[in-house]
């Protein structure tokens, strides 16, 4: 049975390296190979397919919806609310973001009615969870960045179930529910901690209520490895389940096993029922069928079948980072029992750190040095003091508000220690380490390494992991890069070679605190290992451009800063005849011939040559500074490579431009769908003798010199099939190029 069941989750999980999605012919094929097995008992391998057939047919049916979303931009849809969000630190950041079960979408019914996310720019009467409504808005397929480097947002978002994002227009109609037992026990509950400095905390650890945790509250527990703690987890109700354990002693075995479920239960729908809730509440189901039964099965059965139940409830539940975080957790615990009769506590936590730390890596590409000791030292005080008084208090709320509030005030005490300590840490130290790409690969061998010297079973990996290490290793020779980084609709272009870098343009920063800075620009320096901005150029003043100035200069070394606008007294002005030589490559400002107030026509156009190919950087001009421009430099604009003027705007890219760049490679920085349809169509017929790429559709654009030219890679072109371009959630007979 234990083989069958792995077989099957490594069928479902080989779905995450999928190229595309499978048409219904892949899934004829899959059947056709099924019977034989079955017939020959080959059940190993039949539950392999058998894991494959169930997410090639469960994931273009949630799908599937998708493709109306195609035929125009504005929808009218009726949903039922999940939740509302509040986000955003500053009260002029703030807005609302929705999470809505679709019922219909232009007059037409769904069915799976799909999840999806809509931000709110406005101020929204209140709306309960339960609500029917309905309004216009926006919508486009779960899309993110596309950058080497930087959380995968398309793959986030289906991790939680939402297949479809959007902006919201106007309210049409708003059927208001009652209430619902959750929000009046929430009611009670704030009731009881109403004016505790950490009640956010509280209504998070109780409630998995994370809107009012502010962005550098989330910064110290991420330092300190403790966001599995604060956000609802397996951990939370596993101490709740115990508790119901003991407290249903009173009735013997299965009266424990009952309230144990039952509190389980109830807590995981206090938490509105998150992957993660869902997650352990199948694992405490299936422990409690076995107990009710006197099942005595091996602690691997029940992690087993928690993953292929988990799988069969929610398909994209594979695509979840907690998913994979607390299950290989558990996976871990198991080995540790199998290495080790009675581990103690600080090899538990060592094997933890150690084992997840490539997964780590590949997630969020960073580490918590300090994890490990601060768990060892926090976790008792939570397990043992925090929690049990907040989830106490939550259950006393509707009974006694004053003892309620006693119970959070001593929580609340406990929160105000910990804070104060990750605190005085992170003034000293750096508790979150952003890492170079290479130590992922690099800790993974390193971990199959002291396992197979450790595990006889394991010996054979000894010989290609030393191979690999060695390989990886040897020097080579580091040409320069170019990318157009995917920053939405904004431009970032970063230049480096080895350690050194310079940077154009920073993309935009947005309402809500979400900014290109962090969820591009930081991460792709930190997988380069580039230390130091030897130059950075911000081409005019508009904050698509600018957003980030100030916090990449907060973050990095900038040895230069140039601009077409003076931002402070350490703003290089940038002016027509600036030349400087940088890694072998020879930079040329050719606009502005003056400075200007950092408007379009005043932004910095930058050339950059290495002796056989330029790269034009032309920031947001228009046929004005066009125009100049060819009355200057004439032939001297022609280049191989050209980031098209203002995203594809149809206020440039004149015809006499185009005709004097005369590029072969055209890119356009452009968000996905955006609402001024850039690249506008007539532009782009302009280039229409060039390679294009738009960043918003083909992701960043990695541009590398060869001997034979410029070698180009769109980072849309590779990965899986939730990665790729174009209509990813299409089922296909093959990958169509």
């Amino acid at each position: 049975m234990d083989l069958r069941l792995l077989s099957f989750a490594l069928g479902a999980s080989s779905s995450l390296l999928w190229p595309w999605l499978p048409s219904v012919a892949w899934g004829g094929v899959l059947l056709s190979l099924a019977i034989p097995l079955a017939y020959y008992r080959h059940w190993r391998l039949l539950f392999l397919v058998f894991g494959m057939l169930w997410m090639q047919a469960s994931l273009p049916y949630r799908l599937g919806w998708l493709e109306r979303l195609a035929e125009q931009t504005n929808h009218i849809i009726t949903a039922r609310v999940q939740s509302t969000e509040p986000s955003g630190d500053k009260p002029g950041d703030k807005f609302v973001r929705l999470l809505l079960r679709v019922s219909t979408l232009d007059d037409r019914p769904l069915s799976p009615e799909p999840l999806v996310r809509l931000n709110a720019y406005q101020a929204l009467p209140p709306i309960p969870a339960g609500s029917r409504i309905t309004l216009v808005s926006s919508l486009k397929p779960a899309h993110g960045l596309a950058n080497e480097a930087g959380m995968d947002g398309r793959r986030l978002l289906l991790g939680k179930g939402i297949t479809a994002t959007g902006n919201l227009r106007r309210i049409v109609e708003t059927e208001a529910a009652a209430p619902g037992w959750r929000d009046r026990w929430l009611a009670q509950a704030n009731a009881g901690w109403q004016g505790l400095t950490h009640a956010p905390l509280l209504a998070a650890l109780s409630f998995g209520e994370q809107s009012g945790i502010t962005d550098a509250q989330w910064e110290l527990f991420r330092g300190s490895g403790l966001t599995h703690i604060i956000a609802i987890s397996g951990q939370h109700i596993a101490l709740v389940a115990v508790l119901g354990w003991w407290l249903g002693r009173l009735f013997g075995l299965r009266g424990a096993i009952l309230v144990s479920l039952l509190f389980a239960a109830t807590y995981s729908a206090l938490a509105g029922f998150a992957v993660a809730t869902e997650r352990a509440l199948i694992m405490v189901a299936v422990w409690s069928l076995l107990r009710w039964l006197k099942r005595d099965w091996p602690s691997h059965r029940i992690w087993l079948w928690a993953f292929v139940v988990l799988c069969l409830w929610d398909p994209f539940a594979l695509y979840s980072a907690g998913f994979w975080l607390s299950f290989m957790a558990v996976a871990l615990l198991l080995l540790a029992g199998y290495l080790e009769a009675k581990p103690g506590l600080v090899r538990l936590q060592i094997l933890l750190l150690l084992g997840l730390l490539p997964l780590q890596l590949l997630l969020f590409e960073g580490m918590a040095p300090l994890a490990l000791l601060l768990n060892l030292l926090a976790l008792p005080l939570f397990c043992l003091g925090i929690i049990p008084l907040a989830l106490i208090g939550v259950l006393l709320a509707p009974l006694s508000t004053p003892l309620a509030h006693g119970l959070f005030w001593l929580a609340d005490l406990g929160l105000e220690w910990v804070l104060w300590g990750l605190s005085l840490l992170a003034a000293h130290l750096q508790l979150w380490w952003p890492v170079p790409g290479w130590l992922m690969p690099a800790s993974a061998l390193l971990i199959l390494l002291w396992a197979g010297w450790q595990l006889p079973v394991a010996r054979s990996l000894l010989i290609p992991v030393v191979a690999a290490l060695g390989l990886a290793c040897w020097p080579a020779p580091v040409p320069w890069q170019l990318r157009v980084l995917d920053v939405g609709q904004g431009l970032s272009v970063l230049i480096t070679r080895g350690e050194r870098g310079v940077l154009y343009d920073t993309g935009d920063r947005y309402p809500g605190g979400y900014n290109m800075a962090d969820a591009a620009i930081l991460p792709q320096l930190n997988r380069l290992g580039v230390r130091v901005l030897d130059v950075l150029i911000i081409s005019h003043k508009d904050r698509d451009h600018a957003g980030n100035r100030q916090a990449i200069l907060q973050a990095v070394p900038v040895r230069r800063e140039l601009s077409s606008f003076k931002f402070a007294q350490g703003t290089e002005l940038c002016r027509r005849g600036q030349q400087w030589r940088w890694q072998g490559l020879d930079f040329a400002v050719l606009w502005p011939e003056r400075p200007g107030g950092g408007h379009n026509n005043d932004g910095c156009v930058v050339q950059i040559r290495d002796g056989r190919q330029r790269i034009l950087l032309s920031g947001d001009i228009e046929r004005e500074a066009e125009r100049r421009l060819l009355e200057l430099e004439g032939n001297g604009l022609a280049s191989t490579l050209l980031v098209s003027p203002h995203h594809g705007s149809r206020t440039s890219s004149t015809p006499g431009f185009v005709a004097a760049v005369n590029p072969a490679l055209v890119v356009h920085s452009a968000g996905f769908m955006n609402q001024w349809q850039f690249p506008r169509p007539e532009v782009v017929a302009r280039y229409a003798a060039a390679r294009q790429w738009v960043t918003g559709l083909d992701g960043a654009v990695l541009v590398e010199p060869r001997d034979a030219g410029l070698k180009i890679r769109a980072e849309r072109e590779q990965g899986p099939w939730y990665r790729r371009g174009g209509a990813w959630w299409q089922p296909r007979l093959w990958r169509e190029e």
